[in-house]
């Protein structure tokens, strides 16, 4: 199996496809990962709808975001009113960015669409100076459905990977270590966030629920600093 698509896979993906809106828990999620990143400047790799890069510009913070065809591109560029956003990280390859570009990088429910996810995040690891914000699905059951077009199997989602405790020790590139290792989003914490949807709830009560309830995290955080840090 090769671990590369082609260009022509990443533009028929065309526009990001539009689900459930952006609620409490997605405030939640950007908000915790936000937390983890260090002074300077941010690129986030993976944009979509710019919703995360609107806290770095909020912050008046540097930032810059990647998307993978030039349809998304430009639609986060316009929604964010900016031109921050390159087309970038295609089978997770940062080809616009210099080493040690960027204080901090941040990337979202993305890795696990990498074919060769090691070199993904050795990438992310190369552009930071400081700091690496990564979230990926928690004890996923990757499903694989045959497709009509090329007669053979393929994972539901285009989800390649499935990540459980501990799996990301063998992907961490040399010079960096794992700094934090935190499921999150329990069942009760997403049931949570549903219920109190444009209520007074706050986001450190979805916090403070997730530390002491039991269960899985629909998510596994990431942390990664340099080992000179």
């Amino acid at each position: 199996m090769t671990n590369r698509l082609s260009d022509d896979f990443f533009e028929v993906l065309g526009k990001p496809k539009l689900g459930s809106p952006f609620d409490l828990l997605d405030a939640y999620r950007f908000k915790l990962c936000y937390r983890q990143i260090g002074p300077g400047s941010l690129l986030d790799v993976g944009a979509y709808l710019g919703d995360f890069l609107r806290l770095a510009k909020q912050d008046k913070r540097e930032y810059l975001g990647t998307e993978i065809n030039q349809t998304r591109v430009d639609l986060v560029n316009s929604i964010l009113e900016s031109n921050n956003v390159r087309l970038d990280f295609r089978n997770g390859e940062l080809n616009q960015f210099e080493t040690n570009s960027v204080d901090n990088v941040v990337c979202m429910e993305t890795l696990e669409h990498i074919i060769d996810d090691a070199h993904g995040l050795a990438e992310l690891c190369r552009v930071a100076k400081n700091k690496v914000v990564v979230t990926v699905p928690f004890k996923e059951k990757v499903q694989q459905v045959l497709c009509m077009h090329c007669d053979s199997f393929t994972p539901h989602s285009g989800h390649q990977h499935a990540y459980d405790w501990g799996s990301f020790e063998q992907l961490v590139p040399e010079g960096w270590h794992i700094v934090k290792e935190y499921p999150f989003a329990k069942r009760l914490t997403r049931i949570a966030s549903k219920l109190f949807m444009g209520s007074r709830i706050t986001i450190p009560f979805l916090s403070l629920m997730d530390r002491v309830v039991p269960g899985a995290g629909r998510w596994v955080l990431i942390v990664l600093e340099p080992n000179s840090k």
